[in-house]
């Protein structure tokens, strides 16, 4: 494990999560109030941009194999910034430019994360993974702790501007700081995604990787569920400094059940503590249907938030080390990490569809149904994540 390179990565993703409050629930919570048609809007705008993310996370592989690794690193922290300018230029404009904004934030997403995905499959070995992420999720969910609170108070006590210019300055650190990673060399064969497909999928865990992530993707990656249960927090507790605190006790909760996990779990047969963390956020939104409270809805919110939190951190643990296998890593690890944008992404573009449809409908019969839909892609993600091997050898 390269400590310095490691590093970097752990502190630019901080920043990256920090960015990310601000352009998921606070984002949402913005065209919540500046949109007489929200949900509508926020499923267009959420559609543009995965798909940007799936069609680039295909093309990126044909450009960056053994070169420019670093520079689309640094391309997706501009783009971040020049997204976040153009949220400070256009206030409550931006409804009239959703694809424009939809393009950048989704190439913004893509090239980042394709690169940054490529580095932390490397830099880190299989059997240092478990402490590494540890060590990842506990600093970006302690920040993700503060966070929310910050710009909750920032947002409600003055307003949008101030929040961007902050996280605009944070993306300037983050290019500042690539200059200190070093690029992946990778052998000199073509970019061949759809050969490799044949030969990946010929690996249970690879099969079962896919289906985890479409389901992901419907579900708990920047899925409509996400966006869902943040408009239902906003209604019932009407400020952004309210969503702030709930989005900070959840943090705390998830770095919690993670140290359990990693105490406990890692060295041991975890699958049926997955599908219970996978099945308990479904069983807390029936219990919210019937009962319909806010007491119900507080214990839906912190169930799905930091059991979730605790899936997530499994999943990046089986994902990273499964695509260090000898039979990914040689020659498929590009093909891999496309073919899974792909398939991530696909899910949250039907999960933006299904909203949309619904929100059209304009039902609120129909979005308890969505909902529970959603959350049940939850559990067959756990599902699939039960199946995968740890491969951390």
């Amino acid at each position: 494990m390269k400590n310095k390179e490691t590093n970097i990565l752990i502190f630019s993703n901080v920043f990256r999560e920090i960015i990310n409050i601000f352009s998921g629930p606070f984002l949402t919570a913005y065209f919540f109030k500046i949109s007489k048609n929200s949900l509508i809007d926020l499923s267009t705008y959420n559609i543009f941009v995965f798909l940007c993310v799936g069609f680039f996370g295909l093309m990126l592989g044909y450009i960056i194999r053994n070169k420019f690794q670093i520079g689309m690193f640094r391309i997706g922290v501009i783009l971040n910034a020049v997204y976040v300018l153009t949220i400070i230029i256009l206030k409550e404009q931006i409804l009239n430019y959703l694809p424009f904004i939809a393009f950048l934030y989704g190439t913004s997403m893509i090239t980042y994360f394709y690169p940054y995905n490529l580095f932390l499959s490397n830099k880190v070995s299989n059997d240092m993974r478990a402490q590494y992420e540890f060590k990842r999720k506990t600093i970006v969910t302690i920040i993700s702790i503060l966070t929310p609170i910050i710009l909750g108070t920032i947002i409600t006590t003055t307003n949008f501007v101030l929040t961007a210019i902050i996280i605009l300055i944070m993306s300037l650190i983050q290019i500042v700081m690539s200059f200190f990673l070093k690029p992946i060399t990778y052998s000199n064969k073509k970019f061949t995604p759809f050969s490799s497909l044949k030969k990946l999928l010929k690996n249970k865990d690879v099969k079962n990787i896919l289906k985890l992530d479409f389901f992901k993707g419907m579900s708990v990656a920047d899925g409509s569920l996400k966006i869902l249960i943040t408009l239902l927090i906003i209604n019932a507790f009407k400020t952004d400094f309210n969503l702030g605190i709930f989005s900070s006790i959840s943090s705390l909760l998830t770095i919690i059940f993670q140290y359990i996990y990693t105490k406990y779990y890692r060295n041991k047969n975890d699958k049926n503590m997955i599908v219970i963390c996978a099945a308990v956020p479904v069983i807390s939104l029936i219990l919210l249907l019937i009962i319909n409270n806010n007491i119900a809805l507080c214990l839906y919110y912190f169930c799905y938030s930091s059991l979730v939190g605790v899936l997530n951190f499994v999943i990046d643990i089986r994902l990273f080390n499964l695509s260090n296998i000898p039979l990914i890593k040689n020659d498929n690890q590009m093909e891999f990490w496309s073919l899974r944008e792909v398939v991530l992404n696909f899910g949250r573009i039907i999960s933006y569809i299904l909203l949309l449809m619904v929100s059209l409908i304009k039902s609120g019969k129909y979005l308890n149904i969505l909902m529970l839909f959603l959350t049940l892609s939850i559990l067959l993600m756990g599902i699939s994540l039960s199946k995968i091997s740890k491969n951390d050898k």
